[in-house]
């Protein structure tokens, strides 16, 4: 794994005479974590560095988050942009939408999940429930140390020996979704084949948790990036902190 700022000649090497296809996380990525989601809000330096992405012919801009598809576009609220939601159930492409015929499924499960998991948790300050329909996310960051085991036993429980359920965990959230065969990976390999129209396009993927991962482990030949250095992840390069998203932003725009 290599510091991205040490190795940008080299990438820029890589990626002359090819179009973009710039995939973002937000939460973590786009922003600093947070206490809370609803905290997590673009910065303008941020937002401005999007809308100069947005209006440079040679990128696609595309939004991958864990969030519901209708609550990333209103956070980014920017038009002519690629966004999915749900780590990649829910995609949309201009004014086509793509959500996974699992989902239909899943519904009632996770409905029936969150109500139990809502009983039990009750007692647990700091400890809450972001409910995205087809997935949930049990956030804990506001929890005290000696309730976790408690808090984590409890999910446990709930969703032992499901197998129509899959529990993944990622920064101080643990993350319920349907056992289905589909991720942030697969959902930006579905984006690609749509928009690579003239087979002259190179992936640029930035994340900074588990499930981006999955992205990582996909495109082997892409250039993927993760924020802070891990010898875990998937990805080929690093940014030492979440700041840093500015100043590939501002660089990227001024490609062409």
């Amino acid at each position: 794994m290599k510091y991205f700022f040490k190795e940008l000649g080299k990438i820029k090497k890589k990626i002359k005479g090819y179009k973009i296809l710039l995939c973002l996380d937000y939460d973590g990525t786009l922003t600093p974590i947070v206490k809370k989601p609803e905290y997590a809000k673009l910065g303008q330096n941020i937002k401005h560095a999007l809308e100069n992405i947005k209006s440079n012919k040679n990128i696609i801009l595309a939004i991958i988050s864990g969030r519901t598809l209708s609550g990333i576009k209103k956070l980014v609220n920017l038009r002519n942009v690629i966004y999915a939601g749900n780590h990649g159930f829910e995609i949309e492409i201009g004014r086509d939408v793509f959500i996974h015929r699992g989902l239909k499924e899943a519904i009632p499960i996770i409905s029936k999940i969150k109500k139990a998991i809502s009983k039990k948790i009750k007692g647990i300050r700091g400890a809450f429930i972001e409910d995205k329909e087809f997935t949930l996310s049990i956030h804990w960051r506001l929890v005290k140390k000696k309730y976790l085991n408690k808090l984590f036993l409890i999910i446990k429980n709930i969703i032992h020996n499901n197998s129509k359920i899959r529990l993944t965990i990622g920064k101080k959230v643990w993350e319920i979704r349907p056992n289905i065969a589909w991720d942030k990976g697969k959902a930006v390999e579905l984006i690609y084949s749509k928009v690579n129209k003239n087979n002259n396009l190179k992936i640029i993927y930035i994340g900074d948790d588990t499930t981006d991962e999955d992205a990582f482990s996909v495109l082997k030949k892409e250039i993927t990036i993760k924020i802070g250095k891990s010898n875990k992840s998937k990805a080929k390069y690093y940014l030492k902190k979440q700041s840093e998203i500015k100043n590939i932003l501002n660089l990227l725009s001024n490609i062409g």
